[in-house]
């Protein structure tokens, strides 16, 4: 029993290749095709996985750092991309820069509701995460005002008014999920998924 546990925890990589995440999500997509279609990927740059600081981000602009592509994989990917980096590098150009394990991932979220009807949408959300998701430090403060009752909607004082913020820890999939779903509530704003690497 022990061993079906051990052998259903998903495990993560960041790889960072040396070239245009174009290149790199062309070639990444045949590779999958020839190698291994049950192949979990995301990319940082469309996943909403912070990868890089301003200062790294300038230098790239101004050619004083090559361009690179930070693609989160799964174990098995990643054991078949450190395998064949060599030839991919001969055959394709792209070389893999960084391979590193990663050990968990995070992500910190806030909205601000002014109808008791959204607040309780996005309440409900935030306690019916998936197993594998954490959720640390959350905070929710409500207000009500009694003599806002019947203001127009655009004005200073509201009859309802609730925030919640907290960060959101787990595994990276479960993450990327999380922000896709957040998406769906213009009430919610999620930072980039940070990444905790080895």
């Amino acid at each position: 029993m022990a061993g079906k546990k051990a052998s259903t925890r998903k495990s993560f990589y960041e790889v960072v290749f040396n070239g245009k995440p174009k290149v790199v999500r062309a070639f990444m997509k045949g590779f999958v095709m020839g190698t291994n279609d049950a192949a979990e990927i995301f990319y940082s740059f469309n996943a909403g996985i912070h990868h890089e600081g301003k200062a790294e981000k300038i230098a790239e602009l101004v050619g004083l750092r090559g361009t690179d592509c930070h693609v989160v994989v799964d174990a098995a990917t990643s054991a078949l991309l450190k395998k064949k980096a060599k030839r991919i590098v001969a055959e394709t150009g792209l070389e893999i820069v960084a391979h590193r394990y990663i050990r968990s991932a995070s992500m910190f979220a806030k909205y601000h509701a002014y109808a008791r009807k959204y607040d309780e949408q996005i309440t409900a959300l935030i306690e019916s995460m998936p197993a594998g998701i954490k959720v640390d430090g959350w905070r929710r403060e409500v207000k009500v005002d009694p003599t806002a009752k019947g203001v127009e909607a655009y004005s200073v004082a509201h009859h309802f008014e609730a925030l919640g913020e907290g960060t959101f820890s787990g595994r990276v999939d479960l993450l990327v999920a999380l922000k896709k779903q957040f998406a769906d509530y213009p009430l919610i704003q999620a930072d980039d998924i940070v990444l905790n690497l080895a």
